[in-house]
């Protein structure tokens, strides 16, 4: 019997789990601890390993008081899909074309991302001259870090109408005076306000909005056909030392070489390689590969361009 998208999902989500559990275990196979019990369920056993890896994937660790009830929550959790993996197999789940499909998707990912994670990521650690480099080249995020109040437009506008908003706030007293100009033009848009720190805001905007006074307006791009105009009420010096910023920094620092050494090692190996592309996918031969793949998506933060958002 053929299965629907709908009843394979969450079968498919505990299987893949299991699988990537699997796959962790097997790395840390020469260590005792891979093949100590933890429980038996029925016939299966539960590692002290991936009970281990569980509670370090919990955020912000575990303070010792909460120790027992962490664990305890761990392996309700893992008897409850070792439980549900058993059934899947007893009805021959695990030989349904979709979820052997998923399974090997979720396998292959995995892999990609521990090759990044094992061989390139090591190599992305910046010096410590790195990291005062980049606090000393970015006052704004540190040195001289505000707190501001915001009134922000987010207007639907193409890359034409994107200049002639930037022509027309240069020449506006305020944010009001740019909505009453985008009413007048019929660009639709919306309207917020609010409170951001330094590193909420694009990094590459953030040295121009920081120097901006009460009542000037900025417009920028954000990307999909939209723009942003910010006008800055107030700000208060919230300002961050070296030491404080130095192991925020270092980890920015290492996120953005780390993609940047992934996305050169697939270049290589893509010019290393023989790829031939087979029927009808021949016609896309010879098309960009793109500047990153799914493995180094998934790897590394997507929201460098917004600053560092562990200063938060």
């Amino acid at each position: 019997m053929r299965m629907t998208p709908e009843a394979v999902r969450p079968v498919v989500a505990s299987l893949v789990a299991l699988t990537a559990l699997a796959l962790s275990a097997c790395s840390d196979s020469h260590s005792a601890t891979a093949t100590q019990v933890a429980v038996k369920v029925n016939k299966d056993e539960i590692t002290t390993l991936q009970v281990n890896e569980q509670l370090a994937r919990l955020p912000n660790g575990i303070s010792p008081e909460k120790q027992d009830a962490a664990t305890r929550k761990v392996l309700s959790s893992l008897v409850n899909q070792q439980l549900l993996v058993q059934q899947a197999i007893e009805r021959k789940l695990d030989r349904d074309p979709q979820i052997l499909g998923a399974l090997e998707a979720a396998r292959l990912n995995i892999l990609a991302q521990a090759y990044v994670q094992r061989v390139i990521a090591p190599q992305a650690k910046p010096t410590e001259q790195e990291v005062h480099k980049y606090y000393a080249d970015n006052p704004a995020l540190f040195s001289e870090r505000r707190i501001f109040r915001l009134q922000e437009l987010s207007i639907e506008a193409d890359a034409e109408q994107e200049k002639e908003l930037e022509a027309a706030a240069a020449r506006v007293k305020s944010l009001k005076e740019l909505a009453d100009y985008l009413r007048r033009k019929k660009i639709a848009f919306s309207a917020d306000s609010g409170v951001r720190t330094a590193e909420q805001l694009p990094l590459a905007r953030l040295p121009q909005i920081s120097q901006l006074k009460s009542g000037q307006v900025v417009v920028f791009a954000s990307g999909n056909n939209r723009a942003s105009a910010l006008e800055v009420l107030a700000s208060e010096s919230q300002p961050v030392d070296d030491k404080k910023a130095a192991p925020v920094i270092e980890q920015y620092l290492t996120n953005r070489k780390r993609e940047e050494l992934a996305v050169l090692e697939v270049k290589r190996l893509r010019d290393a390689s023989k790829i031939q592309y087979v029927g009808d996918f021949a016609k896309f031969a010879g098309e960009p590969a793109g500047t990153t793949t799914a493995a180094v998506e998934k790897s590394v933060p997507s929201d460098q361009d917004k600053g560092i958002a562990a200063l938060r």
